[in-house]
């Protein structure tokens, strides 16, 4: 959207230059896209005055003058035949560029004599056709005036970017609250005049709104005895600094108001409304429009509609039609101001591929209360450039009154998100500043009402932002001190499903990986692989499209191959995502189908980049298993097991399967070659899929904090012989079962084959620590400990204890 500074500081007072706006805008969150000074291309250029002229003394076509912009006579050489004096002029003095040409004006020799400047011509300075001679003047013009301020284009415009939630933003007045909250000042509202004639809307026009969900309010005003012409200089001139075209004064007038206050208007004219009625419907399917732009529209019925008694006569709030617009035999005006459904015109607007200064208004949210108001100030000015005479009274269709939003804010809630100590009256100032009406307060929390025009405010989290980007973001100091209480107590940390999983990206992103995203649907050559029973969609965008994936595994393998033949083979990437398969569970949220949240983990290629320091390696197998155990860890699930993987259709031999009290929630290994082949991959790829839903409803997945203890720690190693296809980890679950309270760690530091031992035996060798978080930990208490590990592995893997 463009800003005018000038047009802005009608309705606010500051002393904030270009830049520093520039700078406030950004930190209150409106992006400045670019500044555009039009005045800048003439500094040092002013209306002269030429008092002396005379003849070159060594050239026949060159003058010398003397010209004065309010000081000291100025010694000029001119070229051009019709140089006079008394002449008004433009004077381009030393230091000055020349718009049109680009180059720099500076004291120099002519012929031998010194000239101190250039006197213009209008090509010259860029503001007309090129013609012999020099810009005369009339006799009016002040001397010594800037041409910038001569020609009124003293202006600076912004050109801003506004997010989609911050509607309130796309106007001048809009821009100016955001200025008044926080410079402190008020805001000047526009007054409109007076043009009203005994005659009442009512006795001429009606208003009937057939779909009032769509069309919630609906007002018009009618002007009657108009005089269309152009608008005059001042409008003209205030719609093309902010990019629009000037087209005839009704029309201008709602597009002044639509970029003044963001609301929305439309002129019909009325004598060619059928009965002098608004009818707002839905479309007939089927139906072409030919609207203001000259092209035919095909509608559908689930468009909004607005007509007269016998056709339609605007696609509502996207456009107006070719059948009903204002020209220069137009003499009676209904203007139209209205609050659309966003969803609607999102909808109507993205189906006919047509967006407009309008729609792009209404898809956001404009304000329903200033419909009524907007009506009656166009309508005002309307009268007053063309000569009409207002009806009395307004057409106001508003059968659902919306009341404005009520919004609770806790003050500890605020400090805590934000990070910093604000106090509470600094809040409340905050809040007020931006016209939020406190209606409750205690000492914990207020209660305010949020104006209409602020649609993005839902709930406490879009107030704690309103205090954080006020109080300026450059304000709020990073503070790294740790807020855990150390008492000795074991403390429990709830884990929501959003935290964890913020928590499991954050985990993956500061190791080192990227997060991809795909989507959700897949082709059937990559259900086949997995042989499941899949969704399929009974109107995909295409067969590569048309089932519901069943796992992410085949969605990496694509970013994968990808990547790959984009010369990017070294991947270490993560997804969290869903997949859907049948079921016959009745309580699944969708019926006959379920949906698993999944986490997606692959390693494939260099493990570092090359390097003469380091020795070049791969991923292997290990590598995905390292860091699958560190994210079981992450997720607070105690005693998983990892088991050999039975057959797989992606996986290879090479591979674990990942159980949790007797639920298998992942599997973990190196993918099949023949898998990879089809994917055209010809490195090894290492996976591991985890199923999150699963793992959020784990019941004891919430991570305990325990104070480092003061005393000291007590190892003891311990080997075993066990036969060969006893796994490690099984032995390691036990260990941590049997050792009792103390057993803080327990690493397994060998694993021996070889003489001494018998065929098909091995030796495991683990090291445990213990620990008491309040004493020392006596002998007698380790020993006990030590003999009920040795006589649980003794027992259960039939094994025997190494004594060397």
């Amino acid at each position: 959207m463009k800003l005018s500074l000038q047009w802005l500081k009608e309705f606010i007072d500051f002393e904030m230059t270009p830049e520093e706006l520039d700078s406030a805008l950004t930190m209150l969150g409106i992006e400045v896209e670019g500044i555009e000074n039009p005045a800048k291309k003439f500094d040092g250029f002013y209306v002269g005055f030429v008092n002396e002229k005379e003849k070159h003394p060594d050239a026949d076509k060159l003058s010398v003058c003397k010209v004065t912009i309010g000081g000291e006579d100025q010694q000029v050489i001119c070229g051009a035949p019709n140089v006079a004096q008394g002449q008004k002029i433009i004077l381009g003095t030393s230091g000055a560029v020349v718009p049109a040409a680009g180059f720099k004006l500076e004291k120099r020799k002519i012929r031998g004599i010194e000239s101190n400047g250039m006197i213009c011509s209008i090509s010259e300075l860029g503001l007309g056709e090129a013609h012999d001679g020099i810009w005369v003047l009339p006799e009016d013009a002040p001397v010594g005036m800037p041409l910038a301020d001569y020609l009124g284009i003293n202006d600076v415009i912004f050109d801003i970017s506004v997010t989609p939630n911050r509607a309130d933003c796309l106007s001048h007045i809009g821009i100016a609250r955001e200025v008044a909250a926080i410079t402190g000042n008020k805001i000047k509202m526009p007054v409109n005049k007076t043009h009203s004639t005994n005659i009442n809307i009512s006795d001429f026009a009606q208003v009937l709104v057939e779909d009032a969900v769509n069309c919630p309010r609906y007002t018009a005003k009618l002007v009657k005895n108009c005089k269309i012409t152009e608008s005059p200089d001042w409008l003209k001139s205030r719609l093309q600094a902010v990019g629009l075209r000037p087209i005839n004064a009704a029309v201008d007038v709602t597009n002044l108001i639509l970029m003044e206050s963001g609301q929305p208007l439309h002129g019909f004219d009325f004598d060619k409304l059928s009965q002098g009625r608004i009818v707002v419907r839905m479309a007939d399917t089927g139906h072409k429009f030919t609207t203001l732009d000259g092209k035919e529209r095909l509608l559908d019925d689930l468009m909004l509609m607005i007509c007269d008694a016998e056709k339609p006569i605007a696609i509502g709030g996207v456009m107006g039609g070719e059948n009903s617009e204002i020209t220069s035999s137009t003499t009676n005006i209904l203007i139209e101001s209205a609050y659309f459904n966003p969803s609607s015109i999102r909808k109507t607007s993205k189906k006919l591929a047509l967006q407009s200064d309008s729609s792009y208004r209404f898809e956001r949210g404009v304000d329903i209360e200033n419909v009524p108001a907007a009506c009656n100030r166009a309508a005002s000015l309307i009268a007053e450039l063309t000569g009409g005479e207002v009806c009395e009274g307004i057409i106001d269709v508003y059968p659902n009154p919306i009341n404005r939003k009520q919004v609770i804010l806790r003050f500890d809630r605020a400090r805590k998100i934000i990070g910093i100590n604000i106090d509470n009256n600094k809040i409340i100032d905050l809040m007020k500043s931006l016209n939020f009406a406190v209606k409750k307060q205690d000492e914990i929390s207020l209660t305010l009402e949020i104006p209409t025009y602020r649609v993005d405010i839902e709930q406490e989290i879009d107030l704690i932002e309103e205090i954080a980007r006020l109080y300026n973001y450059d304000n709020i100091e990073s503070d790294f001190t740790s807020r855990i209480d150390f008492g000795l107590q074991k403390m429990k940390k709830e884990l929501t499903s959003p935290v964890l999983r913020n928590g499991i990206r954050q985990f993956f992103v500061n190791r080192g990986f990227t997060e991809i995203l795909t989507q959700n649907q897949t082709d059937p050559k990559s259900i086949e692989l997995l042989e499941l029973d899949a969704v399929k969609i009974s109107n995909p965008l295409g067969e590569e499209l048309s089932f519901m994936r069943t796992s992410l595994i085949t969605s990496a393998l694509k970013v994968i191959n990808h990547n790959v033949r984009n010369g990017s083979p070294d991947l270490q990437l993560f997804e969290i995502g869903k997949s859907f398969v049948k079921t016959n569970d009745a309580k699944s949220f969708i019926p006959g189908i379920k949906e698993t949240e999944n986490l997606i983990v692959t390693l494939t290629g260099k493990k570092m980049p090359l390097q003469w320091g380091l020795i070049p390696s791969v991923f292997d197998f290990y590598d995905i298993k390292g860091i699958s155990e560190s994210f079981i860890e992450l997720a607070g699930l105690k005693n998983c097991k990892l088991s050999l993987l039975d057959v797989h259709t992606i996986f290879s031999k090479n591979a674990l399967q990942v159980s949790y009290k007797k639920k298998i929630i992942g599997f973990l290994g190196e993918i099949k070659k023949s898998v990879l082949k089809k994917y055209d991959i010809e490195q090894s790829v290492y996976l591991a899929e985890f199923n999150l839903s699963e793992i959020y409803s784990a019941q004891d997945n919430s991570p305990y904090y325990e104070p480092i203890s003061h005393f000291p720690s007590i190892n003891r190693d311990l080997a075993f012989v066990f036969p060969d296809e006893i796994p490690a980890s099984d032995v390691l679950n036990e260990v941590r079962q049997s050792g009792g309270e103390f057993l803080k760690d327990v690493v397994l530091f060998d694993v021996y084959k070889g003489a001494n031992l018998e065929k098909n035996q091995k030796s495991l060798a683990f090291s445990l620590t213990f620990r008491s978080i309040d004493r020392t930990l006596k002998e007698a208490e380790i020993e006990q400990a030590i003999n009920a590990v040795i006589s649980k592995i003794e027992n259960k893997f039939s094994a025997n204890l190494r004594k060397n």
